[in-house]
């Protein structure tokens, strides 16, 4: 009976092997992050210690890339170095180390630490730890370490040399005028372009590392005399209580940072600009770069800033208030206008002109839709082409959103799915939020709208008065780092409000905003240009 239920019957074969992923918690032989809630461990002056506890912690021969070189320094004191293959500049490990060790015949049995560094390592970076987590923090991030036997310490050499790209020019906030320089994801080189543009002592770069797993590394910038101390300490104590295993980009530190998480507005300002930072550097505030990011943060930002674009700084003043009241006309065009359209052809109509209000309705004759769904299925296929075009390489991305947006467009209007004028309304928008400065303030905008659009079509002009009241109190609200996020409206701020909406000539920027409450608030003295002054002598 069996062998006739096999012939004729079918069986799921079973598996003998089969994973399962069971809903359990495994044994973790070795955990790094408990590791750094203990004592932290004293450098032994015995070798065997030592090789044993740095092989454990490494998990050598577990993982390939660490290399372990052990040498004899002259003839039979044992020493070895620990680095991380393709972190490490093999060659200045060769020289500066390796031959240097071997090769000079003045070390002894008694030498001192001291020694080791000014006679033996000839490299121009070497400093003595003595304890094992410093240590082993700086292999991590590419320096080779140096343990010596009978010696309770061990050197630090900085030989980093992992792969990076150069400098390139800035590809987010592009500008015709001013410096073409963007940061990359190298931190020192990051840094050392604020550096080169604010040539003063008085630039600060506090090193900080955020991520229990990743120890991603950073420094917090500013300037020392100008800066507010409690503006400082704020973002230091704010980086130095995150708690987390791993960061990977500046714009996960943000979301760490920020003051209220479910706001729509984002509340601190990245760039990719060394000259922005070092201008906001200069005004008073406070940045951070991270390592194996290509953008910094600025903190305090408000409102204002977000709108602002680098090029500004570098225009005459004519034309840089021209390009910002071409930038806020955007913002309300892209926020505002499919609201205004619905809420005039639903409920308004009385304030169309006659013949305009005949041409929408001719339009709309045969369209089978309400406004408020031909609205929504418009902008949701606009959302739609301009995300497939960002994520498409780029020459195919453009050539996406361009024939896409033919296409489209003009297959809606010819199969009566929208009316001509929907697709007017819907272009313009778009347009609007393409002239926006920052990529995560557009976003802010896009979901805006959506808000809007649905209030229009709820309530007409009066839901967009709520709307507009609502999002002003909250942004009313809103602080970022300590100061207002409507600074200098909320404040009485002398001089801020013209230079925070429109630029002023460069000759009358002669004072720091108030709201950053900075040590010194004079940022050039009341005659900058004084050769008008010899000139009228």
């Amino acid at each position: 009976m069996n062998i006739l239920k096999k012939l004729f019957l079918f069986e799921t074969p079973k598996t003998n092997n089969a994973f399962i992923l069971q809903n359990k918690k495994s044994g973790i032989g070795y955990d790094v992050r408990k590791e750094y809630n203990k004592e932290i461990k004293n450098i032994f002056p015995d070798y065997e210690e030592n090789l044993n506890y740095i092989e454990k912690r490494f998990s050598v021969p577990k993982n390939n890339d660490v290399v372990i070189r052990k040498i004899k320094i002259f003839k039979d004191t044992k020493a070895f170095l620990i680095f991380y293959d393709g972190m490490s500049d093999s060659k200045s490990i060769d020289l500066s180390v390796i031959e240097t060790l071997m090769e000079i015949p003045q070390f002894s049995k008694n030498v001192s630490e001291d020694e080791i560094l000014e006679k033996l390592v000839s490299h121009c970076q070497a400093y003595k730890v003595t304890e094992f987590d410093q240590i082993i923090d700086d292999v991590n991030f590419g320096s080779v370490g140096l343990f010596v036997d009978g010696i309770a310490s061990a050197f630090s050499i900085d030989v980093r040399n992992w792969g990076h790209r150069g400098i390139d020019k800035p590809e987010i906030e592009q500008s015709i005028y001013g410096p073409q320089e963007a940061f990359n994801e190298m931190l020192r080189n990051s840094s050392a372009l604020v550096r080169k543009i604010l040539k003063t002592e008085k630039l600060i770069c506090e090193g900080t590392k955020i991520g229990k797993i990743s120890q991603t590394r950073g420094v917090i910038m500013y300037i020392n005399d100008i800066a507010n101390d409690e503006l400082v300490n704020e973002v230091r104590k704010r980086i130095d209580a995150i708690s987390i295993d791993y960061v990977i980009a500046i714009e996960e530190v943000a979301h760490l940072l920020e003051d209220k998480t479910y706001m729509i507005t984002n509340q601190t300002l990245a760039t990719e600009r060394p000259d922005r930072v070092a201008r906001a550097l200069a005004e008073g505030r406070v940045a951070l770069i991270i390592n194996g990011s290509p953008k910094a943060l600025i903190f305090p930002t408000n409102a204002f800033e977000l709108m602002h674009s680098a090029s500004d700084a570098y225009l005459r003043f004519p034309y840089a208030n021209m390009t910002r009241i071409l930038r806020i006309a955007a913002m309300f065009i892209c926020v505002l206008l499919p609201a205004l359209y619905l809420a005039i052809t639903l409920y308004h109509q009385e304030m169309i002109p006659t013949f305009l209000a005949y041409s929408i309705s001719a339009a709309r004759e045969n369209v089978p839709f309400p406004s408020i769904v031909e609205l929504l299925i418009m902008n949701f296929s606009f959302e739609l082409i301009r995300e497939a075009g960002i994520r498409m390489p780029g020459p195919m991305g453009s050539t996406l959103g361009i024939v896409g947006g033919l296409i489209l467009g003009q297959a809606a209007v010819s199969a009566k799915i929208v009316s001509p004028l929907m697709i007017i309304i819907i272009a313009i928008t778009g347009i609007g939020s393409f002239a926006m400065t920052d990529y995560s303030l557009e976003w802010s905008y896009r979901i805006l709208r959506l808000i809007f659009i649905i209030l229009a079509a709820t309530l007409g002009f009066y839901g967009i008065a709520i709307g507009i009241f609502l999002y002003s109190m909250l942004l009313g609200a809103q602080k970022s780092f300590g100061t207002p996020f409507l600074a200098p409206l909320t404040n009485d701020s002398k001089g801020s409000i013209s230079h925070s909406v429109f630029v002023n000539p460069i000759w009358k920027n002669e004072k720091r905003s108030d709201y950053l409450a900075t040590k010194n608030r004079e940022r050039e003295p009341k005659i900058s240009r004084k050769w008008k002054i010899n000139k009228r002598k």
